[in-house]
């Protein structure tokens, strides 16, 4: 997955309890439409969930998406590959929070 425009890391927490979510990889022109892309493709509720928003480098996002587990799969699925975003999972049993 190439980005055309800039990758930001998209990190999602629960308002009320503080406890984390999901966190996204995405191509957007800039902050706030990365934060729309989260909540309308990835049907984030900003009402519940804090969206933290941190650009990222090229090489950042490119080796993020080239780790995989000691097993050989992927860290990160793809969550829509025409928009280009990418979800973290943290053990290859899948997102144990989602």
């Amino acid at each position: 997955m190439e980005f055309s425009n800039k990758p930001f890391f998209i990190n999602v927490t629960n308002k009320f309890t503080g406890l984390f979510h999901k966190e996204f990889l995405l191509n957007a022109i800039d902050i706030d439409n990365a934060i729309q892309i989260v909540i309308s493709t990835c049907s984030i509720d900003p009402l519940n969930y804090n969206i933290q928003v941190d650009e990222a480098s090229s090489e950042q996002a490119k080796k993020w998406l080239e780790e995989e587990f000691p097993n050989g799969d992927k860290k990160h699925i793809v969550i829509d590959g025409d928009l280009q975003i990418a979800e973290l999972i943290y053990n290859p049993m899948g997102n144990p929070y989602g």
